[in-house]
């Protein structure tokens, strides 16, 4: 998933990339994206910033004369649709940012996106803005808040964090003490922390980076379930220096601890189709947001769609609806991989997972809502569809049993964890078929087409 995608961006946005942990890698990701998309776009800080940094997209203008700056910009977008710009170069040969005036200035030329840099964190993966910084211009329609995961854990100090004295003044803590997800989270979300600056109307949004496993997913998880918990709209994990920038995309309101969550299962490339199965078109809409409606429409908890396979253009078919996404760049190595990129999704506390196959439009909210109530009644750890003595899905596996989940490795779901505890099975009979249809290949899409539309 691409990170101007993730970021939801409107047009004509003057956008400030702060904080620490990639945050020149994130300006850098974005300005590309945009570019490729055919985009025309502006790329500069409001600080000081290393000239290498801008010419890794391109050679910057750079002229201490706002009105000369302005003016060679709007000439280079004539033969480019991506431009770096500064206020010349100061006696340490940094680029000079730019002011606000000189933004406003910019923003009205004949371009969609204005990105900005608008504070330092010398190489760090934390830090808690000093009184001078962030430099963020009224013209800013979105601030994005940057943190390394990789904080997590490490000491309040150097080189891992940014003028860690102001950190632990925030916290109440003391220098040298590791930081944990609270804290990180407490520091973003407080008004001196990650949201020093943001103008009033402007979309602020945490993009906590460098997740690029398991464990910074989960951890990192904790910490963006915190941000929302505490009034913030958008997380996002992510890891921009790479080419999956975005692993996942998480939005207000967080459920109540002790909830099942559900993780609709979306990542599979469907060869056996040829391609494209989850957009295939079912009753005016595609297979995919069908089974994400039916999960809606069953319950409030909290859903978890896994993409991978074409995973923007899936993406793309579920905007609007009230979802978190998970990227599983792993997905040809197997059922096991979704199933951690799921875990690893759902809010910190969730009791238990529900998996949702997408491509079995048969699956009702009823079923969904069978399962859910036999599993808060039941007293079992697996809870499975059962139609005229045939076992389906979708299937409900308690928290105390994901560790065996994610031990699965390969084209393995959660059969193998049934197989190991049938003690622990229950067994729900559900009206219809639905729970054994999947449509994997041309005669099964075309069979159920008949069936559910015989006009």
């Amino acid at each position: 998933m691409l990170l101007c995608q993730a970021l939801a961006l409107q047009p004509k946005e003057v956008i400030t990339i702060v904080g620490a942990g990639g945050k020149t890698s994130a300006l850098t990701c974005l300005a590309q994206e945009l570019a490729a998309a055919g985009k025309r776009v502006i790329a500069a800080p409001t600080t000081r910033m290393l000239p290498e940094q801008l010419s890794r997209l391109t050679e910057p203008v750079l002229t201490l004369d706002s009105r000369r700056l302005v003016a060679a910009v709007s000439s280079r977008l004539k033969v480019a649709n991506l431009v770096t710009c500064g206020a010349g170069i100061d006696d340490q040969g940094k680029v000079v940012g730019l002011d606000a005036a000189t933004v406003a200035a910019l923003k009205e030329l004949d371009v969609d996106y204005l990105l900005l840099e608008g504070d330092g964190a010398a190489g760090a993966l934390f830090k808690a803005p000093a009184a001078h910084e962030p430099v963020i211009p009224p013209a800013t329609t979105m601030v994005v808040t940057v943190a390394g995961l990789p904080v997590l854990g490490r000491p309040l100090t150097p080189p891992f964090v940014h003028r860690p004295h102001l950190v632990a003044g925030l916290l109440g803590r003391q220098e040298g003490e590791a930081l944990d997800e609270d804290a990180v989270a407490r520091v973003l979300v407080y008004p001196q922390g990650g949201r020093k600056g943001v103008p009033a109307g402007a979309r602020w949004r945490v993009l906590l980076n460098q997740a690029e496993d398991y464990e910074l997913l989960r951890r990192g998880r904790a910490v963006a379930s915190a941000i929302l918990t505490a009034g913030g709209e958008m997380v996002i994990l992510g890891a921009v220096a790479t080419p999956h920038p975005v692993r996942q995309l998480l939005s207000a309101p967080e459920p109540a601890p002790g909830g099942v969550g559900i993780v609709v299962l979306a990542a599979g490339a469907g060869e056996r189709l040829g391609g494209g199965k989850l957009l295939l078109p079912l009753q005016g809409q595609p297979l995919v947001r069908r089974a994400v409606t039916t999960a809606l429409t069953a319950t409030r908890s909290k859903i978890v769609v896994v993409l991978g396979h074409d995973a923007d253009r899936v993406a793309a078919v579920l905007e609007g609806l009230a979802v978190d996404w998970a990227l599983n760049p792993d997905y040809r190595q197997g059922l096991s991989t979704s199933l951690r990129t799921g875990l690893a999704a759902l809010p910190p506390g969730t009791r238990a997972a529900l998996f949702v196959l997408a491509d079995q439009p048969g699956v009702t909210p009823g079923v969904i809502r069978q399962l859910l109530d036999a599993y808060r009644s039941g007293g079992k750890k697996i809870i499975v569809p059962v139609y005229q003595g045939r076992r389906g899905n979708p299937v409900l596996i308690d928290r105390s049993l994901w560790p065996q989940l994610l031990a699965l490795r390969g084209d393995v779901g959660a059969r193998e964890i049934i197989r190991a505890h049938p003690e622990e099975v229950l067994a729900v009979p559900v009206p219809g078929p639905g729970i054994l249809q999947d449509i994997d290949t041309p005669a099964d899409y075309q069979a159920w087409l008949r069936e559910n539309n015989p006009c």
